[in-house]
């Protein structure tokens, strides 16, 4: 069978130890890697000379399907380099389009690696019976795992449990009522957002049962007596959780920003290791939380690929969270992100697996499909991790964490899944940026190819006059 393309010259990076190996051609057939080898391609070959060979990018925290139409998120991902992505919010809609091969876009898409039913809340799983029920029906609408936000303790277990019996992972946010560590022993198997807010580092806490025990019981989000949202307030909480934040809450943020015991920390971290608790930390989507009024957002050249209505909403979430939290309080979030910064490099140095994800594509502030990602890359750089650790997170750990050996690697029998970058990303996480090519199972892409996709999307964007902000389901 002849190749369907050739790579020659190519440079190519071992996601295992970090070494590099030059002058190799890379030969596909049929959205597979059928050799590499050493020596001149054949006549017609790409000449990528002086390019890096890694492994596709991978987003796994995203939510390009909450879109009504996802296309132009899923062709700005493709353009960054991101060829998977783990969809973090699914409805029995999704589900069902996915088995009748109509979800994704017919080109320009990355894959979906895979996706959960309906989030877990108040709303479907407000006793331990209704959990049980829900995630049963999750498993025969043929979701691939089960995601929770906001439950209570009792349901959080009880739906883990079940989740455990019919074969099926059990993630998402951990409600600050809930023991981290009780949760990492009965099985969860990732934490979202460090958290998100302090329930992971009320772990590292000195008071951390004090502070537990003071929260004050409220129903779940979406739970019997919450009542109808007012108008836009549940795409708002979305957008930025933190915009309702009570005194009460500032108040535990500040104590557990002063009881931090890095001790603890290293023992938490040991209970996730010793557990396989992976965790996606997703600063990108931590520092638009804390930071949404941050004018850097608000003036980013990328917005132009954002809908006008989804824009304004982040704008008007943006001066809701100035208005009403006073410079203290947001000096109190300040203090909570470095904190969250400040754990992930023991978190990795204690063995804990961890992947990368933006929180992106959907409505959450400021998170843009596809440069969320790149944004965190430089984040993880800045929290003090290697930019070989960083490749390894959105690429070789995504397999391992799914069990599937046909991604996240360049190697003979791989899937073709590839990006190509002009500087060595071994040498600093900026260098992931330096994306001269994209291989999608199979198909290249050049630089002016990628172009072309971005300025189709921006044009798409500018030109259409959506009618609502609604984005699906609530995503986080």
């Amino acid at each position: 069978m002849s190749a369907d393309l050739v790579l020659d010259g190519v440079t190519i990076v071992d996601t295992d130890d970090g070494s590099l190996t030059p002058d190799l051609t890379v030969v596909i057939t049929g959205g597979t890697i059928a050799r590499i080898a050493h020596g001149n391609a054949a006549k017609g070959a790409v000449d990528a000379r002086g390019t890096f060979v890694v492994p596709g990018y991978n987003d796994f925290h995203a939510h390009p399907l909450n879109q009504p139409d996802p296309q132009d998120g899923m062709a700005l991902m493709l353009s960054l380099g991101i060829t998977g992505f783990r969809q973090l919010s699914g409805t029995p809609e999704l589900l069902a389009a996915r088995h009748a091969g109509t979800l994704l876009p017919a080109a320009d898409s990355p894959a979906l690696l895979e996706m959960p039913g309906e989030i877990l809340t108040g709303a479907n799983a407000a006793t331990t019976d209704a959990v049980v029920a829900e995630i049963q029906r999750q498993k025969a609408q043929g979701a691939d795992f089960i995601k929770v936000i906001d439950v209570t303790p009792e349901v959080f277990f009880a739906g883990l449990a079940e989740s455990t019996r019919l074969g099926l992972r059990f993630l998402g946010h951990l409600p600050p009522v809930v023991d981290v560590a009780a949760a990492a022993r009965a099985g969860i198997r990732s934490i979202e957002h460090l958290g998100p807010k302090d329930s992971v580092l009320l772990g590292c806490s000195t008071d951390e049962a004090a502070l537990r025990g003071a929260i004050a019981p409220a129903p779940p989000r979406g739970g019997p007596g919450a009542g109808p949202p007012p108008p836009g307030a549940a795409l708002r909480a979305v957008a930025n959780p933190l915009l309702n934040t009570s005194p009460a809450e500032f108040a535990r943020y500040e104590r557990v920003v002063e009881t931090f015991s890095a001790e603890r920390c290293r023992a938490l971290a040991a209970q996730f290791v010793a557990c396989e608790t992976w965790h996606v930390p997703t600063l990108t989507r931590l520092r638009t939380m804390a930071k949404v009024d941050d004018e850097a957002y608000r003036t980013d050249p990328n917005l132009q690929f954002v809908p006008l209505p989804l824009r304004q909403a982040w704008e008007d979430v943006a001066q809701l969270f100035a208005q009403r939290h006073e410079p203290a309080a947001r000096a109190t979030l300040a203090k909570l992100l470095a904190l969250q910064f400040r754990l992930v490099r023991p978190l990795k140095d204690a063995g804990v697996h961890m992947l990368t994800g933006s929180d992106s594509g959907g409505s959450a502030a400021w998170c843009i499909a596809g440069f969320g990602l790149h944004q965190e890359f430089d984040l993880l750089a800045q929290a003090g991790l290697t930019p070989l650790e960083i490749l390894q997170m959105t690429t070789r750990n995504g397999a391992a964490f799914l069990k599937r050996p046909d991604f996240g690697r360049v190697a003979e029998g791989a899937g073709a899944d590839l990006v190509l970058l002009g500087a060595n990303p071994l040498a600093s996480a900026a260098n992931l940026h330096a994306i001269a090519g994209v291989v999608r199972a199979g198909t290249y892409y050049s630089a002016a190819a990628l172009e072309t996709l971005k300025s189709r999307t921006a044009h798409r964007v500018a030109s259409a006059l959506p009618s609502s902000t609604a984005v699906g389901p609530p995503c986080c």
